[in-house]
């Protein structure tokens, strides 16, 4: 469950781009993103950029150890 995002609303449980989206809708300046995100296609272009970070991630998080540490 540490790989992804996970978020629950109304008892489902969300990962990745929805669950981002999710938290979105519930802060006053990303609510418009998060109602956008809505729309099937922006949710799915959302979680390909998702994924593309995931493998990324680790990377950043090694330089930002190294540098900011």
């Amino acid at each position: 469950m540490l790989q992804r995002f996970h978020a629950e609303v109304d008892g489902k449980m969300l990962t990745g781009a929805a669950a981002f989206a999710a938290m979105w809708r519930v802060l006053p300046l990303l609510k418009p993103l998060g109602f956008i995100a809505r729309n099937p296609l922006v949710l799915r272009g959302l979680e390909a950029l998702y994924v593309r970070f995931l493998r990324v991630r680790p990377k950043i998080q090694r330089w930002t150890q190294r540098h900011i540490a």
